[in-house]
């Protein structure tokens, strides 16, 4: 199958529109926002990094960056399943990846990350708050 992606500029807008019209009939258009920044991303790991250490023990569970990230993700309403490990001693998050987040999902996902640390008295360092907007 073949796909083609283009980031849309001012440049290339024509380039595009040429690439619809000689589409073939049953073909799919997709247009949509593009997926989180570098940046944000850098964001969202520093604050879960940041809860981790402030917050290592959660409703008697040890926490990790990446543990944060899944309750955080399932609190958003992304889609979350917990699956029980090999060996059956633990369980271990799948599903939704922050990877697949719009810019402005992740910026949601960061304002909220950002409120419960505020609720919660916790103290966010080093997060430059241009990131989300």
């Amino acid at each position: 199958m073949t796909r083609h992606c283009l980031k849309l500029t001012s440049h290339n807008r024509d380039l595009a529109i040429r690439g619809v019209r000689n589409a073939p009939d049953g073909w799919l258009l997709e247009i949509r926002e593009p997926t989180r920044s570098t940046e944000q991303n850098a964001a969202l790991w520093s604050l879960l990094t940041q809860v981790a250490r402030q917050r290592p023990i959660h409703n008697s569970v040890k926490m990790s960056a990446e543990l944060w990230k899944a309750v955080f993700m399932d609190a958003w309403g992304a889609e979350v399943k917990f699956l029980p490990k090999l060996e059956g001693d633990g369980m271990f998050p799948a599903g939704h990846r922050s990877s697949h987040l719009t810019v402005g999902e992740m910026v949601s996902l960061i304002e909220m990350i950002l409120a419960w640390t505020a609720k919660e008295g916790l103290t966010v360092q080093h997060f430059d708050e241009r990131v989300a907007a």
